[in-house]
């Protein structure tokens, strides 16, 4: 399986257009938005892995750098975003691939850990690549406008831990939306 990083700044135009189209794929109830933009929540990823077959893509992972607090302590985060295996190449290993090499990329670029969030449901697939579940926390986030809100309770935080192996204690502000 052939992975591909590509730094936002060099996505060509067909590259973003075939992305959003398989994010449409994988995520019917979000096509108004991943129809105009990969930038969930209006959070950009600074760097992406994927994976094509026929001029498709059928993986991907965005990632997004950004400092957030937790507690009293201010760490550098490899967030993850818009993970998607297009359906009939799942269960070939692809996601673990893609997330892996996520990890190893970001801690090259020496982030202190990984963070995403997800549904209930599909917890396993990223406890099969070493994400640990955090404990339930107030998650805080801001959107556009600077209002600050609750990350909504259908998510669970899950972090991998890179430059630092512990995760802190404390409530979580993501300084911004999340992604």
């Amino acid at each position: 399986m052939n992975i591909t990083l590509v730094q936002e700044r060099d996505v060509s135009r067909r590259l973003d257009e075939k992305i959003k189209e398989s994010l449409c794929l994988c995520f019917p109830d979000d096509v108004a938005t991943f129809s105009v933009t990969r930038a969930w929540h209006n959070t950009a990823p600074s760097w992406s892995l994927y994976s094509e077959d026929n001029d498709r893509i059928i993986s991907h992972v965005g990632v997004v750098d950004r400092s957030i607090r937790v507690g009293d302590k201010v760490v550098r985060i490899a967030g993850m975003q818009n993970v998607f295996v297009l359906p009939e190449f799942r269960g070939k290993g692809f996601c673990d691939a893609l997330m892996n090499a996520a990890m190893v990329k970001a801690a090259e670029y020496g982030f202190d850990f990984g963070l995403l969030f997800c549904i209930p449901d599909i917890e396993k697939v990223y406890e099969r690549s070493g994400w640990i579940k955090l404990p339930p926390s107030s998650i805080l986030v801001a959107d556009e406008s600077g209002k600050e809100g609750v990350l909504p309770g259908k998510n669970i935080a899950m972090y991998f831990p890179l430059k630092l192996s512990a995760f802190p204690v404390g409530d979580i502000h993501l300084q911004g939306n999340d992604w």
